[in-house]
C-alpha cells in the first residue's frame, strides 16, 4: 500500500459474513494455519516494502486501540506512508542509483506482489484479494508470552495480528474464500459472536497429536476498520473489548500515550516494549528454577526502562529512529564527557557513556548470581577466577568513570581501544597490574608466551604486552598497550594507539571533525548521557583495497552502488527527569 496512486478512502460498510457453500473434495497436502491465510498476502507487502521503509504512525493510532493495555510488545507498520513520508522515502531511495524507485512507489508494486502471492495455494492475488480492502496499516502484538527459562513448561504466546480494513465487505469476501479452502483441507471451522462481531476459528482436523509450543487454533474477526487475527478466540475477544473501551487498551495506556506525544507525528513504524512485564515474567521463571539469580534481578531491572515507545521515519537523506523510555529512577545528567576530544579524528567507531564502571559492576553481580545458581561446580569455578584475580569481578571495572570504546583504520592498520576517565586511578593501576601478573603466570605455566615491557612517553609510562605469534601476525593483533594517569586510562591494540591518545590535541581530535560535529548536533548535540558514531564511508574506504583483484569488477558494478550511499550512523540519548529520549540516524549521501 505504498503506491503513489492512493485511491480515496470511503466510509467502511458494516462487515458481512455468512457460511460459504462447501463442496467436499480430496484433502490436499497443504493446510493453511487459521487466519494466517487471511493476512498472508497483506503481510507480503511488508516482506517487499518493509525493506525500503521502517518508520512512524500517527498519534492516537486506531490499531493500538485493539491491543490490550498489558501487551508486552507492539509493532505497527504504516505502508500508506502518512504525512511527509512518501516524498521523504522517494528522496531517500533516490540516493541508490541502481534502485528503480517507481517499482516501490507506484502501482508497479502490485505486479511484484501478485508474483509473490501467486506462490500461495488456491491462486490468491494481492491486487484482487487484498488491495481492495487493505488500508496500509499492519500491527503485531505479543500480549502474553511463555517463560524463556530453560526447562520450564512451554506454552503458546498470545499473539495478535492486526490488518487495517477500508472495505469490510471485500475483506469478508476473502474470509469466506479462506474458510472454504480451509474446510476442503480438513480444518474444523467454527464461529461465535462477541459484542455483535462474528469470530471465526480454525483448528487442524484429523490427528489429535500436537506439538508443544505450537498453536492448535487460530481465530479472526472483521470489523469496520480492522481484521483481527489471534492465537485464540478469547484473545480476539479481548481485542474487541479493548477497542470498545470495555477494558483498557494500549492506546489509552498513559505511558504509551505520553510516549507517542513525544515522538514525531509522521512515521512509518511505531513500537512499544513493556520491560516491566518482560522482566516480571523472567523473574517468575527464575524464582522456581534459579532463586538466587531471581533475588539479584531487581538490581538489574533498576537500571533498565520500565516502558519504551519507539518510532522511525524518513527525512530525505536519512532513516531516523526515535525512542522515549521511562526509567524507574531519575535518568543520568546530560554532559559533554570530553572523550571525543581524546579520540583520533579518523575514528571509524566511537561510543561513550558516563559512569560505565557502576553499570558494568551491577551486570557482573547479576552474572555471578546466575553462575552461583547453576550449582556447586559453577560456584567453585567462579571462586577460582576471583581468587586468581585477587578480588571481586566487579572491582575490575568499578574504577571506570566516563568511558569510550573506539576503533579506526590508519595507514592501512586497524586499531581499537578504550579511553576512560577513572574515578580511582590507583585502583585502575592495581587491577591492570594484577591482570598483567596473571598473564605472566599463565605464560610460565605453558600458556601463550608474553613479553612485557615499560617505556616512558613524555613523562607518562606505557606498558606493552606482546604475545608471541607467527611471523605473519601483524603487531596490531599481537600487541596490547596501556597507560594510566590521574586523568585517563588508555588501553589499546598495536604499538601506537596509546601514545597517540596521550598526545592528542583537541584541534586534531574527533571532536573537531566537522562531519562528526554536524552529525552529533543532528541527534541532540554533545551534551547527552551517551552517544554513538559509526563512519560507514570510512569503513568502506578502509576495506575496498582489500577486495581481491578478480572480484573488483563485480564489486564496482554490483555491490558498491548499494553500499557507497551509506555515509554514517549517529545516535545519542538525552535524560529528562525519568525519561530518556534517544535518536539514531542512518544517513545516506
Amino acid at each position: 500500500m505504498i503506491s503513489d496512486s492512493v485511491p480515496a478512502q470511503t466510509p467502511e460498510p458494516e462487515p458481512t459474513g455468512g457460511e460459504p457453500s462447501i463442496t467436499p473434495s480430496a484433502r490436499p497436502r497443504w493446510l493453511i494455519p487459521g487466519s494466517a491465510a487471511v493476512v498472508v498476502l497483506a503481510v507480503a507487502i511488508g516482506l517487499v516494502a518493509g525493506m525500503t521503509l521502517t518508520n512512524r504512525t500517527g498519534a492516537g493510532s486506531g490499531t493500538a486501540s485493539y491491543v490490550p493495555a498489558d501487551a508486552a510488545a507492539y509493532y505497527e507498520l504504516r505502508l500508506d506512508l502518512p504525512g511527509d513520508q512518501r516524498p521523504a522515502l522517494r528522496s531517500f531511495l533516490g540516493h541508490f542509483p541502481l534502485l528503480q524507485v517507481d517499482k516501490y512507489l507506484t502501482d508497479e508494486l502490485d505486479q511484484q506482489l501478485d508474483q509473490l502471492s501467486s506462490a500461495a495455494p488456491s491462486g490468491y492475488r494481492y491486487s484482487t484479494d487484498v488491495k481492495p480492502w487493505f488500508d496500509g496499516k499492519l500491527g503485531f502484538a505479543v500480549v502474553r508470552y511463555p517463560t524463556i527459562i530453560p526447562g520450564a513448561t512451554v506454552s503458546v504466546p498470545d499473539v495478535l495480528v492486526l490488518v487495517g480494513v477500508k472495505d469490510a465487505t471485500a475483506a469478508g469476501t476473502l474470509s469466506d474464500r479462506v474458510r472454504a479452502d480451509l474446510t476442503k483441507a480438513g480444518a474444523t471451522i467454527t464461529s461465535s459472536s462477541h459484542a455483535g462481531i462474528t469470530i471465526w476459528s480454525a483448528k487442524k482436523g484429523g490427528s489429535t497429536e500436537s506439538t508443544p509450543g505450537t498453536p492448535q487454533q487460530f481465530a479472526w474477526a472483521i470489523t469496520a476498520d480492522q481484521l483481527i487475527a489471534g492465537t485464540s478466540v478469547d484473545l480476539v475477544s479481548q481485542a474487541l473489548d479493548s477497542h470498545s473501551g470495555a477494558v483498557p487498551s494500549l492506546a489509552s495506556r498513559e505511558e504509551f500515550a505520553a510516549g507517542i506525544a513525544r515522538l514525531p507525528a509522521d512515521r512509518v513504524v511505531t513500537a512499544s516494549l513493556d520491560f516491566k512485564a518482560l522482566f516480571t515474567q523472567v523473574e517468575k521463571g527464575l524464582a522456581s528454577s534459579q532463586p538466587s539469580a531471581a533475588a539479584i534481578l531487581p538490581q538489574l531491572v533498576a537500571q533498565a526502562p520500565s516502558f519504551e515507545v519507539m518510532s522511525a521515519r524518513f527525512e530525505n537523506d536519512r532513516l531516523v529512529v526515535d525512542s522515549t523510555a521511562t526509567m524507574s529512577q531519575a535518568a543520568p545528567a546530560n554532559a559533554d564527557r570530553g572523550l571525543a576530544a581524546l579520540t583520533p579524528a579518523d575514528a571509524i567507531f566511537f561510543a561513550d557513556a558516563g559512569k560505565v564502571g557502576e553499570k558494568l559492576a551491577s551486570y557482573l553481580t547479576y552474572l555471578k548470581g546466575i553462575i552461583s545458581a547453576s550449582g556447586a561446580s559453577g560456584t567453585q569455578g567462579l571462586d577460582q577466577v576471583e581468587a586468581a584475580l585477587g578480588g571481586d569481578l566487579g572491582s575490575f571495572v568499578s574504577w571506570m568513570g566516563d568511558t569510550a570504546l573506539v576503533a579506526g583504520y590508519t595507514n592501512s592498520t586497524p586499531w581499537f581501544g578504550l579511553i576512560s576517565k577513572p574515578t580511582d586511578a590507583q585502583a585502575a593501576r592495581n587491577k591492570l597490574l594484577q591482570l598483567q601478573s596473571i598473564l605472566q603466570l599463565a605464560s610460565a605455566n605453558g600458556g601463550p608466551r608474553v613479553q612485557i615491557s615499560e617505556s616512558d612517553h613524555n613523562g607518562m609510562q606505557i606498558t606493552t604486552i606482546h604475545f608471541e605469534a607467527g611471523k605473519d601476525v601483524p603487531s596490531w593483533a599481537s600487541t596490547l598497550q596501556y597507560a594510566v594517569t590521574d586523568q585517563r586510562v588508555v588501553i589499546g591494540s598495536g604499538d601506537s594507539f596509546v601514545a597517540r591518545v596521550l598526545d592528542m590535541q583537541s584541534s586534531n581530535s574527533l571532536a573537531s571533525n566537522p562531519r562528526f560535529r554536524a552529525a552529533l548536533d543532528s541527534v541532540g548535540g554533545a551534551s547527552n548521557i551517551s552517544d554513538f558514531w559509526f563512519d560507514l564511508t570510512g569503513l568502506r574506504t578502509a576495506l575496498e583495497p582489500l577486495v581481491p583483484a578478480d572480484s573488483r569488477t563485480i564489486y564496482q558494478n554490483s555491490i558498491k552502488p548499494w553500499v557507497a550511499p551509506f555515509d554514517y550512523v549517529i545516535g545519542a540519548g538525552n535524560g529528562d527527569g525519568q525519561q530518556i529520549e534517544s535518536r539514531l540516524a542512518i544517513v545516506v549521501k
